[in-house]
């Protein structure tokens, strides 16, 4: 093997993604088992990971799913546990766990606000902390991938108040903890994806209108696919990016150069 394929692989590393039983967590973490790393996903349904656990039998990778919410400091402990018993460690997370609630600002009640803005940002922060503590910092290395949007860089008229808030805290959270951990030699970088059809989002895709209005916006005409987000988090997830640090990289077709 090369230097340089070397560097983009993952043999040998233990990787958690959170919100990995669904979505691009799911396609990340295929990704990660297909690049060599032991994987463990987290979610309300663990059930749900059954493909990727016959992926990783197939590869000969160890992997695990558990049930974990992660706004729940007691459950992320649990799931740090399960991480250390199965893997005996871990070298790279993906917090890609996430929700979204179309409402108007105007009627966007203070519940809700919340309940977005605690997985996606507070329920983040948890985890990272905790895999920072227990692994990260000790071993002094760590590579550190959050799930943004192009929705924390433009606004939109699609009553997204508390999801572009809270994507948009996760950009200065990444920036934020790449200049107090880059001395323990942990990368922490984002991913701002455009539409990419997941669950949460195809009802809004298979509207025909709002589909041309969205891909007019994007100089090469297209939607993001799931291996479009997957290859970015390979590499920045990998050796290869060892110097790339507090980045925010929009995956959008160009959609965020033509604003």
């Amino acid at each position: 093997m090369s230097d340089y394929q070397k560097l983009f692989s993952l043999k040998g590393r233990r990787a958690l993604v959170t919100g990995g039983t669904g979505g691009l967590g799911s396609a990340i973490a295929a990704a990660l088992l297909e690049a060599g790393a032991d994987t463990a996903v987290c979610g309300g349904h663990p059930e749900k990971a059954a493909g990727l656990k016959d992926l990783a039998g197939s590869l000969g990778r160890r992997f695990l799913s558990l049930r974990c919410d992660i706004t729940t400091p007691q459950d992320v402990s649990a799931m740090m546990d399960a991480v250390r018993e199965g893997f005996g460690g871990l070298d790279i997370l993906v917090n890609s766990a996430g929700i979204n609630r179309l409402i108007l600002a105007e009627d966007y009640d203070d519940e809700t606000f919340a309940q977005v803005m605690d997985l996606n940002l507070n329920g983040l922060h948890t985890v990272t902390r905790e895999a920072g503590k227990r692994f990260f910092i000790p071993q002094g290395y760590g590579r550190i991938l959050n799930l943004s949007s192009v929705k924390s860089l433009i606004g939109t008229t699609e009553n997204y108040i508390a999801y572009c808030a809270s994507k948009g805290a996760v950009n200065m959270y990444t920036r934020q903890l790449a200049c107090e951990w880059g001395k323990y030699h942990i990368t922490v970088n984002a991913i701002a994806p455009t539409f990419v059809r997941t669950p949460i989002n195809s009802f809004q895709l298979d509207d025909p209108v709002f589909y041309k209005k969205l891909t007019d916006r994007i100089p090469l005409g297209r939607i993001g696919q799931e291996q479009d987000i997957a290859c970015a988090a390979l590499y920045l997830c990998s050796d290869a990016a060892a110097f790339v640090n507090g980045q925010v990289l929009a995956v959008d077709g160009g959609l965020t150069a033509m604003q």
